[in-house]
């Protein structure tokens, strides 16, 4: 059944390390956002996969001498009991590395080279000796990878790539059909002026495979995550995209780095889709937005400097509604323990003012006209202080009971796990 809203969040890769606070930022507010539009009413599909495959977990794996499979598949329980303690909606659809997955993969893969649009050549490529796999253009920085820090060495070799060159007059008229930061489409545009061919050969194991005989090399990630989205509308094992069961994705979210490779590959496939008419439309999103950064000490926040924060040692409620308060959402904000305090206060003082129930009526219509205007214009800061503000307005009084339970209703959209005492 067709929802009245689709929103789609950048999937996760797996790591070790588990979800980190840029995570939260992202699945934790846009759980709020779906959670107000089912409170106004609309239908709302929320899926959620993981991006299962890649180097990250095949390197650890050599390392500590273990199977990839396993440490993947152990990171993604991790990962689903962070995301239950996160108290969100959002539907588990697939993971990229299960054989259901893999097969369409291997399908997309096949009829790309049916079309003419795959295929094998000799050419320069970026060798990274310490991944032992080729990398593309944008996964070398400064003539180093972005992985492991290694010097990138130039070598000739025999790759399959992907005729996204065909398509680059397309993804430049395109750009005008879908809501999107300006700044992302510029560098779209930007990244268009020096398009070729997409390299997705790599020399790994822990990929999927290539499905040519005799060949050993596995696909680039990107083209796993280059189509999840239209998978998670269907259970289906014997098509691709059964009829009737296709919507846009209405809303998609994530970091801005993925503003160029992911997304412009995402939409490279999808046109191809729509040439095989297996899709009705060229374009995948309607709209698409990037969250802001939480920083620390004045910088992003990441492992390697030290100032990472995991939000396994936070309350959820808190620690969502401070996210929501640090800043406005396309910008984030900075990260401070001492002010988190005041989400604890104001969420005491909630209840408190809740649970202590009397006869009162306040007229709470304005109110939520208010926090509809703000959800929709991603202004979650001022939906949190504009909470404070209702409080400061009110607490004289002593709700009623049906008041009570309704502004509990309003909260708990934002702090799932908020409950008052009913006396």
């Amino acid at each position: 059944m067709r929802a009245d809203f689709y929103c789609a969040v950048m999937f996760p890769y797996p790591s070790a390390a588990g979800l980190h606070l840029g995570h939260y930022y992202n699945y934790a507010v846009i759980d709020s956002y779906c959670r107000w539009l089912r409170h106004r009413g609309m239908s709302v599909f929320q899926p959620f996969g993981y991006d299962a495959f890649g180097l990250p977990a095949e390197n650890y794996a050599r390392k500590v001498g273990r199977d990839p499979a396993d440490v993947t598949y152990e990171n993604i329980a991790q990962f689903r009991r962070q995301m239950a303690r996160m108290n969100t909606c959002y539907e588990e659809r697939l993971v990229t590395c299960d054989p259901s997955y893999v097969k369409w993969t291997q399908w997309l893969f096949t009829r790309l080279y049916e079309r003419g649009l795959a295929y094998k050549a000799w050419g320069e490529v970026n060798w990274c000796p310490s991944c032992e796999t080729v990398l593309a253009n944008e996964q070398v920085i400064d003539g180093h990878c972005e992985r492991c820090g290694s010097a990138v060495e130039r070598r000739t070799m025999n790759q399959w790539y992907f005729r996204i060159t065909d398509y680059r007059a397309r993804l430049i008229a395109g750009l005008d059909q879908i809501d999107m930061p300006d700044s992302t489409k510029r560098m779209q545009r930007a990244w268009l002026d020096n398009l070729r061919d997409w390299c997705v050969s790599r020399q790994r194991t822990w990929g999927c495979p290539i499905p040519i005989e005799g060949e050993t090399d596995t696909l680039d990630t990107f083209v796993d995550s280059s189509f999840y989205y239209l998978r998670y509308l269907t259970d289906s094992d014997a098509e691709f995209l059964p009829d009737g069961c296709y919507q846009p994705v209405d809303l998609y979210v994530g970091g801005a780095e993925h503003a160029c490779m992911h997304l412009i590959y995402t939409r490279f496939i999808h046109m191809v889709l729509f040439d095989m008419r297996i899709v009705p439309q060229e374009e995948p999103f309607r709209k698409v937005i990037h969250q802001g950064v939480i920083r620390k000490d004045g910088a992003k926040m990441s492992k390697s400097k030290g100032n990472a924060v995991s939000p396994d040692d936070y309350d959820p409620n808190e620690l969502r509604l401070y996210l929501m308060f640090i800043g406005t959402y396309f910008e984030g904000g900075e990260w401070s323990d001492e002010h988190i305090i005041g989400q604890r206060r104001f969420l005491s003082r909630m209840k408190r003012w809740l649970s202590d129930k009397g006869s009162d009526c306040i007229d709470l219509a304005s109110f939520e006209d208010q926090v509809d205007r703000d959800v929709r214009a991603f202004k979650f800061n001022k939906v949190v202080s504009g909470f404070m503000e209702f409080y400061n307005r009110h607490k004289h009084l002593k709700p009623g009971r049906a008041t009570a339970g309704r502004v509990e209703e309003l909260l708990r959209v934002f702090a799932p796990g908020f409950r008052a005492e009913h006396l």
